[in-house]
């Protein structure tokens, strides 16, 4: 017998914490973005509707999450979004690992068949969801949109930094060499890993979002209400992951002052790379990479498998000999009225920034 429930107050969701980290360990994707840790600290900061986390029992036995919010989408259609949404790399329903698809199946029915939306919208879907998510909405009569939206950058890890730097290109390793050379005895340049809650962790993100912060002033920029919003997600993230032992603030640093840090999550002997940042007075002594190449290499010593660059196209991740992982999102509409404005405001959207575009590019030609 599965029993259906509805979590839509803050009080129940508090009270899901150690049942929903415990289906997390049990996941077939579990990452620090999926924990109740931080869908609870992006609803404190982000969060707008109404909660509607949907939970699925057997026998009294947790067995699915499908963590949402309910708010007004394009349009004004009432609509149901991820937690986390914007500030998260991935993100899915919560199945045990065991019985998968199945768990995910089921999560997927009760939903649609609740009723009372008109647009469910999945964010970072994997492309192994994909079949259950058309069948399922096909058989229901729901209208799907499914498009690829990107691709996460993932490096396997093997035993020894030696093979992996044999792996890299000839002009990396001889960079990497260089440089690290160069910052270590030339200038005393020092790698560390704050990872343990307490006052030298709380320095460290401070001083990490500074950094952060002084290059956005440099460029002649203020942050805005969501940037500052988004530091103090940030740092209550910090806190709480160190506390489960999930937390890598990496840095390099010259006579005891940070010069450059790499934000980042560890679980599962996984290594998701988050933020980065460096003092812009050190940009020519290519301090990104070394820190980068340190951290590499600090990972593999410690017996860590992944290395994850997450989300976004980049260059530079290229170099590292990068593996890539797509992920979708997913409109599921009620009905085709729905779908007809979820498509049209889609375009809608498209045709606006492009105007905009031609708009700026008229006012600056008319300036020159």
């Amino acid at each position: 017998m599965v029993d259906a429930g509805l979590i839509t107050n803050d009080e129940s969701f508090k009270e899901l914490e150690p049942e929903w980290n415990g289906l997390l360990a049990e996941s077939d994707r579990s990452t620090p973005f999926m924990s109740w840790d931080w869908a609870s600290t992006w609803w404190k900061h982000f969060g707008t509707g109404r909660l509607h986390v949907l939970t699925l029992r057997r026998n009294g036995k947790l067995f699915g999450i499908a963590p949402l919010h309910r708010v007004r989408g394009p349009w004004g259609m009432d609509s149901l979004q991820m937690l986390g949404t914007g500030q998260s790399d991935y993100l899915d329903f919560l199945v045990p690992k065991k019985d998968a698809d199945p768990c995910y199946l089921e999560l997927l029915r009760h939903l649609i068949a609740e009723g009372g939306f008109d647009l469910i919208l999945l964010e970072q879907v994997p492309p192994n969801r994909l079949e259950i998510i058309k069948e399922t909405g096909q058989t229901a009569g729901a209208f799907l949109q499914i498009k690829e939206r990107g691709h996460c950058y993932f490096v396997r890890l093997p035993s020894k930094w030696e093979d992996y730097l044999a792996g890299l290109g000839k002009n990396e390793r001889y960079n990497i060499g260089r440089r690290t050379r160069t910052l270590e005895r030339e200038h005393h340049v020092t790698f560390r890993r704050l990872h343990q809650p307490g006052a030298e962790l709380d320095h460290g993100v401070k001083e990490f979002f500074g950094l952060m912060t002084r290059r956005l002033t440099m460029r002649g920029r203020r942050l805005a209400a969501e940037e500052e919003t988004s530091l103090r997600f940030h740092r209550e993230m910090a806190v709480r992951f160190a506390e489960r032992g999930w937390m890598n603030l990496s840095l390099l640093e010259q006579k005891g002052r940070m010069i450059a840090g790499l934000f980042a999550f560890e679980q599962d002997q996984k290594l998701f790379y988050y933020h980065s940042g460096f003092d812009p007075d050190w940009a020519k002594h290519s301090v990104g990479m070394v820190l980068l190449a340190k951290c590499i290499e600090d990972g593999i010593g410690r017996g860590l498998r992944e290395f994850d660059f997450m989300r976004g196209r980049a260059e530079y991740k290229s170099k590292w000999k990068v593996e890539e992982r797509p992920f979708y999102k997913v409109a599921i509409a009620r009905d085709a009225v729905s779908y007809v404005k979820y498509i049209g405001h889609g375009v809608t959207t498209r045709l606006q920034k492009k105007w905009n575009k031609t708009l700026v590019a008229v006012r600056l030609k008319s300036l020159s």
